[in-house]
């Protein structure tokens, strides 16, 4: 029998392609016929979109491919001789044990499946196709995540996440909870959960379920992100609508927060997920972060299978094109990011060892994860405007200031919090003791706080407006670990409870070293860090660089990193007023967060720094739409009618005139 030929589609009438799964019993052969339409806002015709796992590409299956779908559907199925008329198309055994699953046995059924309706060996129709996908799954009548066939007490899992999700509600932007119903328990309280009943053998099916490959592939973020309240998690024959799925995971997460570390990484895996799905980013480079542990066939698809995700002026004007090689998408993006928005926002998510062959260090590899969260809540170049180029050998030239040098790796420490208290305790009394000395921490407040605000990179509830719940301050925190340094081991009093600061500290910790600086301050660093490395802050990266000198004059790229000090603008202005301090404002008319000062004395705050006075004579600030939630202005001369984006205070000849010595660093 002779495979199928796609017909070309006419992309410019918007025409894709829909396979009509034609009835019969579970285990008959899979027939479809596949048909162009067009689909258009206009346009619509009546089909589901799958969003599934590709599997292995070398286990494959036949399928038939009808000519047309048969009027009498019975006499062409009892009639062999009729499917001499029909083509084979090979697919992965994935997908066919899906087409298996998802067949009816008496109706046909609409759908778009990428690798059926997609000639995949056609990279010119492939890389149109992609650009059609939102419109497919956001248009589609619903999308079915299909996780796979019943097995490991799936139906278990499911019925309970169906169950839980529909007893709550939840808001991911605030990250708040509470009960469907009046009548409920409050989902924070013990009742609620013993009232669950989540016994070994649930906890194991959730388990299982969530292990399943449908959560660590990239291309599920865009398809269920369209679709929302249309999509539908579908896993033999039980079936859960996203909403539902959704909110049980952020109660497993946030609230239950289950035991055993298999569970526990499976559910936060998941969580971050859903998180993602229902509290979409705005930048480019943060979807790019945010799904870097996803998984895709094709390195290209880490950026191809997000645009959709951002606003079109974040996008970048890139089209998918997979004549290019990885690492050419990669650094194109990175060079028009840099042309766009003037600033070096994507440097900070590279690592080394950087596994992209015949690729610069400034260029992130965005198909490998480092395990590393991003450093949060950092102005160290106050929203400068990046002076840097790349040259046709590979080199990025940026001005910024040499801050300090790495002067010893504390390599030995642990590198996670245990989960006992008692285990707790004797961690950090190692790091106290490796950065401070235990004797000097009992009564010097001032370094602990330092080494405090060090492990957790100074992620507190009190540098949010309102404050984040459900961590401990700064104060609490300094003080448990003043408490860990006076705790004897073996003492008859118990150990100090470490509470949310261990779980931040993890976090944060995670692929990272902590470090002493030739002046005395203390840094957390890639694990990659050297002795002797430079710590540096270019003009336009909001978090301070680790460099390593290459002994030409060059520099490879280690990576961010957290320098106690030097987080909010001090390399560049000096240090913060006493009163004042650089806080993370939430803007609900917005839905978003947005830096601003705080003027503690008056609780007042200002999208202007304290430390920059006012503007010289002739420029004025002209607020737009977006100044209150994006902490951004147009700044106007009204002498020369020159409009500026960037604060005229902030250019690089003025910070040289405050004193501040640059240098051009080579970036290799």
């Amino acid at each position: 029998m002779a495979p199928y030929q796609y017909a070309p589609l006419n992309e410019a009438a918007k025409e894709i392609r829909l396979l009509t799964l034609l009835p019969d019993q579970s285990e008959a052969p899979i027939c479809i016929t596949i048909e162009t339409t067009i689909l258009s806002d206009e346009q619509i015709p009546d089909f589901e979109a799958l969003s599934y796992v590709w599997g292995d590409a070398s286990d494959r299956q036949d399928i038939f491919v009808a000519p047309e779908v048969p009027k009498r559907w019975e006499l062409w199925r009892s009639n062999n001789t009729m499917r001499l008329d029909s083509t084979i198309l090979s697919i992965t055994f994935n997908l066919f044990e899906a087409l298996k699953h998802l067949r009816y046995e008496h109706r046909s059924r609409v759908l778009w499946i990428d690798a059926i309706s997609v000639n995949q060996q056609n990279l010119e129709e492939r890389g149109n196709q992609v650009l059609r996908m939102p419109d497919i799954y956001r248009l589609a009548k619903r999308v079915i995540a299909w996780l796979g066939p019943e097995s490991d007490d799936s139906a278990v899992a499911m019925n309970f996440v169906r169950s839980l999700g529909a007893r709550i509600t939840v808001d991911w932007v605030l990250e708040n909870i509470a009960a469907m119903s009046q009548d409920d328990f409050d989902p924070r309280s013990k009742a609620f959960f013993t009232d669950l009943q989540l016994n070994l053998q649930i906890s194991h099916s959730i388990r299982d379920l969530l292990s399943r490959s449908w959560f660590e592939r990239l291309w599920v973020v865009q398809e269920i992100c369209l679709a929302r309240e249309k999509a539908y998690m579908v896993c033999g024959s039980e079936e859960v609508r996203h909403q539902l799925f959704s909110n049980a995971i952020f109660y497993l997460q946030a609230i239950c927060r289950p035991k055993g570390q298999r569970l526990r990484y499976t559910v936060s895996m998941a969580y971050q997920l859903m998180k993602f799905i229902e509290r979409p980013r705005t930048k480019l480079e943060w979807v790019l972060d945010d799904t870097r542990s996803s998984q895709c066939s094709d390195g290209r698809d880490h950026v191809y299978a997000v645009l959709s995700l951002v606003p079109e002026d974040e996008r970048l004007g890139i089209r998918p094109d997979y004549t290019k090689s990885v690492s050419e998408v990669f650094r194109d993006m990175f060079l028009r990011q840099l042309k766009r928005s003037t600033t070096l926002r994507m440097i900070t998510y590279c690592t080394i060892p950087n596994k992209l062959l015949h690729s610069p260090t400034w260029v992130p590899d965005w198909s490998t994860n480092s395990g590393m969260e991003a450093v949060p809540l950092a102005l160290a170049d106050l929203n400068t405007k990046a002076h840097a180029y790349s040259n046709s050998k590979g080199i990025l030239a940026a001005q910024g200031v040499l801050v300090t040098e790495v002067h010893e790796v504390k390599s030995d420490l642990p590198q996670e919090i245990p989960d006992s208290d008692g285990e707790s305790a004797r961690v950090f009394q190692k790091l106290i003791s490796a950065t401070i000395g235990c004797d000097k921490a009992v009564c010097c407040l001032g370094e602990v706080t330092s080494l405090c605000r060090s492990l957790c990179m100074n992620y507190f509830p009190e540098r949010f407006i309102p404050p984040s719940m459900g961590f401990s301050s700064l104060e609490e925190s300094s003080r448990y670990l003043m408490d860990c340094a006076k705790w004897s081991v073996g003492s008859s009093v118990q150990p100090p409870k470490a509470g949310w600061y261990k779980s931040s500290v993890n976090r944060h910790l995670r692929g990272r070293s902590l470090v002493t600086t030739v002046d005395e301050r203390l840094a957390v660093v890639p694990q990659a860090t050297k002795t002797g490395d430079k710590i540096c802050v270019l003009l336009g990266c909001r978090t301070p660089l680790v460099l390593r000198p290459d002994g030409n004059c060059s520099y490879t790229v280690v990576g961010e990193c957290y320098l106690d000090g030097s987080m909010c603008g001090e390399t560049l202005l000096g240090e913060m007023p006493d009163n004042w301090k650089l806080v993370s404002k939430y803007f609900p008319e917005y839905s978003s967060h947005s830096y601003v000062f705080l003027d503690r004395r008056t609780g007042e705050t200002s999208p202007d720094d304290p430390r920059l006075g006012p503007l010289a004579d002739g420029w004025r600030i002209k607020s737009h739409d977006m100044d209150k939630a994006c902490n951004c202005n147009w700044y106007v001369n009204d002498i020369t009618g020159e409009v500026a984006e960037w604060d005229p205070r902030l250019e690089l000849d003025a910070l040289k005139a405050r004193g501040v010595q640059f240098q051009e660093f080579r970036l290799i």
